[in-house]
């Protein structure tokens, strides 16, 4: 079983609603990780939403489909 990240956001809130719609489709959303870098200004701080291996593919069509694409963590290629 693994653990992959779908998408991140810097705001709580989106978090939250990310969260709670894919949960509503069947899809459990693991605990939140918490990423954070410094930046000139300060530090950043951003939301992961992490979902399990197999349920990545049907989250990011969800996350297409409903208009959150931009969230949508791509990984280097």
């Amino acid at each position: 079983m693994s653990v992959e990240r779908l998408a991140f956001s810097f705001d709580m809130g989106t978090f939250a609603v990310l969260k709670a719609m894919l949960e509503s489709e069947g899809i459990p959303v693991l605990d939140i990780a918490v990423g954070g870098h410094v930046a000139i200004a300060g530090a950043d701080q951003g939301y992961y939403v992490q979902v399990l291996g197999e349920d990545l593919v049907r989250a990011k069509r969800l996350l297409r489909e409903r208009g959150f694409e931009n969230y949508i963590v791509r990984k280097d290629p």
